[in-house]
């Protein structure tokens, strides 16, 4: 079972529970990644730390988070002991890197949000000095195929 709500925040917030099936996880990202499309939203909290089975193909699941993760979206998973490796597993498949988290309270998801905040607001302002030196290297450095 889940449920997917916004905070007050503006942020989406996932929350499963139980035994999750797959085709149920992939209801859970399909869902959330509309609302959060639909709502211009680009920071999601899923606490999955009620999780007691599933889902099963990690590697379907890791590929529909990846395609749907566009432009600033930052996910935040919140996991206890018995689901962290199985999320890990799930964000590599994804290739993810530094736009993903696994975390152990929403606290720290909440705090790793406003840190991943204070690095985008630092790369803002380095970036103009950067096409000022150098006309066309800021286009450059910022056109990176993706990989995969």
């Amino acid at each position: 079972m889940y449920t997917i709500r916004v905070t007050p925040e503006g942020r989406l917030h996932a929350e499963a529970s139980g035994r999750l099936s797959t085709a149920e996880a992939l209801r859970l990202a399909s869902q959330g990644f509309a609302l959060a499309d639909a709502g211009a939203i680009t920071d999601l909290l899923v606490d999955v730390r009620g999780v007691e089975r599933g889902p099963g193909q990690w590697l379907v699941l890791g590929a529909v988070v990846a395609s749907r993760m566009d432009g600033p979206m930052r996910l935040a998973v919140v996991a206890g002991p018995p689901q962290e490796p199985v999320v890990r597993r799930i964000l590599r498949y994804a290739g993810l890197r530094n736009r993903a988290a696994v975390v152990m309270t929403e606290e720290e998801a909440h705090r790793w949000f406003a840190g991943r905040f204070r690095e985008r607001g630092r790369e803002g302002a380095v970036r103009p000095a950067a096409a000022q030196a150098a006309p066309g290297a800021a286009e450059a450095e910022e056109f990176r195929p993706r990989a995969g």
